[in-house]
């Protein structure tokens, strides 16, 4: 848990390094001690496997005024030490879970991670970070990364590629953790000043007595405790907690999966900017979202937030707001969304799947009187959940505006056509266009919008019988 160090104000991070046993977790600590040139305290080992944690701690530049503290904690993975882990957990700012991913280990280690989520899910304030470390991609037997990523995405974690064994991308890994344990802080976590019997200030030992205690047993004198990990050389990390994002703690993972292709966003300088990410993410930013200054964005990014919550229930789900700041030293919003299919890919052809487009807008219309949010509703802008119920698919404009009525305008003309060349039974036609004109006369829509569709609609019906009549 954060805390404020008395002695030097330093803002104290627990970042914990779990997974299943001989996953790479004790193996990643020390790629970072060598990185770092800290020692590792492994108060003991048995059989070569961590018993109580291994803990290595290292300074990573600033927050708001005060210099960051990490304590970095690996976790003994067998299950008769299930109950030190749990003390560990229960107390980290972010989790870095090591992933063994190789095939004949890789349906275990989803299962633990999922159970790792259920865990921080049920723990009060803001959302626990999660980073998947995706170790052992050296090995011929490594699952294929686009299954890794398709199985854990669904646990709301970032994906990162790594071999502890030689250190290649854990340095990276670290980097990505402290900055979600940074947002988790930022939406309000709880940050105290520590007492000086605080035990989140113990060494080494004090912990590793603290954690006899929870467990309720001595460990066997086999087990005693072995000298410090021997450090080697190596460089300070560098201050890389960078961008403002929300939602806190997800969004940052959203982001970093939608920017994975390395798309700068500092670069893009002035007016309205839509950029596509591969097939699946969509980036959007008004030439308005630009300004002068961090507190100017950051009120911006406060106000938009509060409107994609007011309208939570109605879009979709995949979606982050970022600050970054610009080449040209502005600051700029980013909505970064994830491309869902929208009504105007969905629509079927014909009369029918017209009036199930049609049914849709003004269900969305309907929807966002309901929340008190002007959001357009278009065949581009809304879609539908998989149980039929519509949603906002498009980017949110920071600006709210109201829906034109061209869309609906679009859609009983393009029935009317449909209905005067269709081949459907006239039966069934006229049932969908009377029941749907019967749900308009019962929504609480602009008078004359009804207007216009019950002239519309009637038409239809008329065109209908006319043209089907034997």
């Amino acid at each position: 848990m954060s805390f404020l160090d008395p002695e030097d104000h330093a803002l104290v991070l627990r970042v914990v390094f779990d997974g299943p046993p001989e996953a790479g977790k004790t193996t990643s600590v020390r790629s970072l001690a060598r990185t770092f040139g800290r020692p590792v305290e492994t108060p003991a080992e048995h059989e070569g496997r961590t018993v109580f944690f291994d803990r290595l701690e290292h300074r990573a530049g600033m927050f708001e005024g005060s210099p960051i503290r990490l304590h970095i904690l690996s976790v003994p993975g067998q299950k008769r030490w299930a109950r030190r882990r749990a003390h560990l957990i229960a107390d980290a700012d972010v989790v870095v879970f090591v992933g063994d991913t190789t095939r004949a280990a890789f349906d275990a280690t989803v299962a633990a991670l999922a159970e790792l989520r259920r865990e921080l899910d049920a723990r009060p304030g803001p959302p626990v970070g999660v980073v998947f470390q995706a170790n052992k991609r050296d090995r011929a037997d490594a699952v294929p990364m686009d299954v890794v990523a398709e199985r854990v995405g669904s646990e709301r974690v970032a994906v990162f590629e790594t071999s502890a064994s030689d250190g290649a991308g854990v340095r990276e890994v670290l980097v990505f953790a402290v900055k979600l344990a940074l947002d988790r802080v930022r939406a309000g976590a709880p940050l105290d000043i520590a007492l000086a019997e605080d035990p989140r200030l113990a060494s080494a030992l004090e912990l590793e007595a603290l954690l006899r205690g929870v467990e309720g047993s001595a460990l066997d004198e086999s087990h005693a405790s072995s000298p410090s990990w021997p450090p080697a050389g190596g460089a300070r990390a560098a201050d890389e907690h960078d961008g403002l994002v929300w939602p806190p703690v997800e969004g940052r993972i959203l982001l970093a999966e939608a920017t994975r292709t390395g798309v700068d966003l500092r670069a893009a300088t002035g007016g309205d900017r839509v950029l596509g990410l591969g097939a699946a993410w969509r980036l959007h930013s008004s030439a308005d979202a630009i300004f002068e200054s961090i507190d100017d964005g950051r009120d911006a990014l406060v106000g938009w937030a509060r409107l994609h919550t007011k309208a939570r229930d109605l879009v979709s789900p995949r979606r982050c707001i970022v600050l970054f700041e610009t080449a040209d030293d502005r600051w700029r919003l980013w909505q970064i969304v994830h491309r869902e299919p929208n009504l105007r890919e969905m629509e079927e052809r014909g009369p029918l799947g017209v009036v199930a487009a049609l049914r849709h807008v003004l269900a969305g219309r309907a929807a966002c009187r309901t929340i008190g949010v002007e959001l357009p509703c278009t065949l581009d802008t809304l879609g539908a959940r998989d149980d039929g119920r519509v949603q906002f698919v498009g980017p949110i404009p920071l600006i709210p505006r109201p829906s034109a009525d061209a869309t609906l305008d679009e859609l009983t003309l393009d029935l009317a056509n449909h209905l005067a060349t269709t081949t459907e039974p006239a039966a069934r036609l006229l049932h969908a266009v009377a029941e749907l004109l019967a749900e308009v006369r019962t929504m609480d829509e602009d008078r004359e919008v009804i207007a216009l569709l019950e002239r519309r609609l009637r038409h239809a019906l008329t065109a209908t019988v006319t043209e089907k009549s034997p």
